[in-house]
């Protein structure tokens, strides 16, 4: 009779647990550096020579129809969202009529630059391209 009783709390408080784990998963930041200095650079490199002739060299448009990538349009446009929303959100709609022309890795990598270049941490392990990784990841102002 005493195992009936444990069994049930015993389940219970396991599921407490992976609850609090699954939550804390689902907490990761940016400001936690979620990605590497060198992961970064390749997104320079790759926003450069895809990016750069629309969005700016330095992330700052001149056509008034296509987003700055930096300052007010950083903080409207990214903060809040998580690094799944602007990787789809890059994968699925840029380069303009040549959209999912790069490898994931690329978009992913060029999502890290622009986090970067808006001095988000970085951290010592490179993101991949896990969507269900990404989902868990918000960013975050990186001024605080």
């Amino acid at each position: 009779m005493y195992i009936q009783h444990v069994t049930p709390i015993i389940c219970f408080l396991l599921f407490v647990g992976v609850s609090g784990a699954l939550a804390q998963e689902a907490a990761r930041s940016t400001s936690q550096g979620v990605f590497t200095e060198e992961q970064a650079k390749r997104g320079a490199v790759a926003y450069n020579a895809n990016c750069a002739s629309c969005h700016g060299a330095n992330l700052r448009s001149t056509d008034r129809e296509v987003p700055n990538l930096t300052d007010g349009s950083f903080k409207s446009g990214w903060i809040g969202k998580t690094i799944a929303e602007k990787f789809e959100a890059a994968r699925d709609n840029m380069p303009p009529r040549d959209e999912r022309s790069l490898p994931d890795q690329v978009y992913l990598d060029i999502v890290t630059f622009v986090l970067r270049a808006n001095k988000a941490p970085v951290g010592t392990e490179e993101l991949k391209p896990d969507f269900e990784i990404l989902k868990q990841i918000k960013i975050s102002d990186p001024a605080g």
